[in-house]
């Protein structure tokens, strides 16, 4: 396949739109819910006692999660964008060897089986090279490109890491489970 070249400037909206994605997942989202929820449920049982203290403060804990926190990480895109790195598009190019970023006179490169994660949103695909570090690329630059950038993904990417379960993961799994119990069948006979 040949290479594929684009070009990226993030903006403060791209960035806010990472920054929410990454802060909204896992734990985190079912901890916020769980607050959340409990302090609308709190708002009500305080509204029907009509506790004005206890009812703000139910308010306060409500929006917290669902706008102060967000509004916070807009705030914080806004800021982060105003850095150097982010003034400059970045560009980069993908071909066999993996992906290469240029910006300026510093160009840095990694390879296709240091992928960790692709995570894909509406907006954004993230290319994640360890668990928080993550080249952000709005679709919006990949138009033209979108579909060659799909095609390096999953010819070069092992299966599960791109939109894709790994297709010997049962197998994997049973692996696992057979070398423990010959573990312990070993620690037995011992």
């Amino acid at each position: 396949m040949k290479e594929v070249n684009f070009s990226v400037k993030i903006t403060a909206q791209d960035y806010w739109r990472f920054l929410l994605q990454h802060s909204y997942r896992g734990l985190q989202l079912i901890a916020d819910c769980v607050i959340t929820v409990g302090a609308a449920v709190f708002f009500v049982w305080s509204l029907w006692n009509g506790d004005m203290l206890k009812m703000g403060l139910a308010a306060l804990l409500m929006l917290l999660f669902t706008v102060i926190y967000p509004l916070q990480l807009y705030r914080k895109a806004r800021k982060q964008v105003k850095n150097p790195v982010f003034l400059e598009p970045i560009q980069y190019v993908l071909n066999d060897e993996g992906v290469t970023m240029s910006q300026k006179d510093v160009k840095e490169s990694f390879l296709w089986s240091d992928i960790f994660e692709i995570r894909e949103t509406k907006h954004l695909i993230l290319v994640y090279t360890g668990s928080v570090y993550a080249c952000i690329w709005p679709k919006s630059a990949l138009t033209a490109c979108e579909p060659e950038v799909r095609m390096w993904f999953n010819e070069k990417l092992e299966d599960g890491k791109y939109g894709k379960p790994a297709e010997n993961a049962a197998e994997k799994v049973a692996e696992i489970a057979n070398a423990s119990a010959l573990s312990e069948e070993e620690k037995e006979e011992r």
